[in-house]
C-alpha cells in the first residue's frame, strides 16, 4: 500500500490571515496550484484557501470590496483536517470523500507537506486498477451546447454547485469543458448569474435585455476545445494516468460513438481509492515513478 509520504507535495504554499486575497489569487497562479495553507506567524497551519473558496466568497459578498481589501482569514475554511506522513493513501482518500475535502495538511509534530485528490490521482495512475471507468464515473453530467450564452453556463455551475460543465456539439460528442476556474474570466457576469439564482430568470432575463455585449459571449468563447476524453470501458488507471500527466480534474466519458456517456473526476478516483479499488506497488517504485510524472507537468 502506498503511504502519504511518498505522494505528499512537501513544498507547501503559504500566506498569512493578514495576506490580502488579491495576494492569495497570485500565489495560486504563479504556483499553478489550487490552494494555499495559511498559518499565523509562527508558522502554525490555522485554515486553507482553495479557488472555490474564492468563487464562492467572492459570489456571496455583498460588500463589493476590491480584493485588495479582504484579508485571507475571511476566506477558506478553518477547519483543518489533516494527516500524518506515515498514513495509507487509501486513509486520507477516505477521510477526504467522508469530509468532502480536496486536501488534508500533512503535520508530523510541524507542517510536513499536502496531500490532495490529485496526489491520490497519481497514486491511482501509478499503482493500477481493476475497476472500469464506467463504474466510478458520474453519468448524465451537466452540459451546455457551444452557442449558449455564458451565462447559462455559470448559471448551471452555480445551482448544481459543480465544478465544470462539459460543452457538446449537437450529436452529444463533447467538445469543451468550462471549469469553476473560468468564471474567474467571466467575473463581471457572476452578479447576473447570482441574481439568477436568488431572483428567478425573470429578474435576470430583464437585465440581460439591457446588454447586447453579455447576450453575444458564448459557452464556446471560454471553452478549453477538444477536451481529453476516456472510453466508458476503459480502466480506471487509464483515466487517472491523463489526469496527472495533463494536470486536469475531470475527463468526460464517452461510448463507442463517441458521444457523452458521464464524466470522471478527481473525486470519483479519490473515491475509488478509499473503497480500494487499486492494484498495490511496492512504495520506493511508486516514489520513483510519482517523481518522473511530477517532473513531466513541469
Amino acid at each position: 500500500m502506498g503511504l502519504v509520504q511518498d505522494y505528499m507535495s512537501r513544498a507547501v504554499i503559504t500566506c498569512l490571515p493578514t495576506t490580502s486575497l488579491l495576494d492569495v489569487q497570485d500565489l495560486l497562479a504563479e504556483n499553478r496550484i489550487a490552494r494555499v495553507v495559511v498559518v499565523d506567524s509562527s508558522g502554525k497551519p490555522v485554515g486553507i484557501i482553495s479557488e472555490k473558496d474564492i468563487v464562492d466568497f467572492v459570489l456571496a459578498d455583498e460588500s463589493m470590496r476590491v480584493l485588495d481589501d479582504i484579508a485571507a482569514s475571511e476566506v477558506g475554511s478553518s477547519s483543518l483536517y489533516t494527516t500524518e506522513s506515515s498514513a495509507q493513501v487509501e486513509e486520507a482518500a477516505e477521510t477526504m470523500i467522508r469530509r468532502k475535502i480536496s486536501s488534508l495538511v500533512v503535520m508530523d509534530g510541524e507542517l510536513e507537506g499536502i496531500i490532495t485528490k490529485a496526489d491520490v490521482v497519481t497514486y491511482m495512475a501509478l499503482a493500477g486498477s481493476f475497476c472500469s471507468t464506467s463504474e466510478f464515473m458520474t453519468p448524465n453530467p451537466i452540459t451546455v451546447k457551444s452557442n449558449q450564452p455564458i451565462f447559462a453556463a455559470i448559471v448551471l455551475i452555480l445551482q448544481h454547485r459543480i465544478s465544470r460543465v462539459i460543452v457538446i456539439d449537437r450529436e452529444d460528442k463533447p467538445i469543451g469543458i468550462i471549469t469553476l476556474a473560468d468564471l474567474t474570466l467571466a467575473s463581471n457576469l457572476t452578479n447576473l448569474s447570482r441574481l439568477y439564482v436568488a431572483g428567478g430568470p425573470e429578474l435576470a432575463a430583464s437585465l440581460l435585455k439591457r446588454s447586447v455585449v453579455i447576450r453575444r459571449i458564448t459557452a464556446g468563447d471560454f471553452m478549453t476545445q477538444q477536451p481529453l476524453c476516456v472510453n466508458s470501458d476503459s480502466n480506471l488507471s487509464v483515466a487517472a494516468k491523463l489526469m496527472s500527466t495533463h494536470r486536469i480534474s475531470g475527463i468526460p466519458v464517452v461510448d463507442l460513438l463517441g458521444r457523452l456517456a458521464g464524466i470522471i473526476s478527481k473525486t470519483d478516483i479519490t473515491q475509488a481509492v478509499a473503497h480500494g479499488k487499486v492494484l498495490y506497488r511496492n512504495s520506493s517504485a511508486a516514489e520513483n515513478n510519482t517523481n518522473w510524472i511530477r517532473s513531466k507537468d513541469l
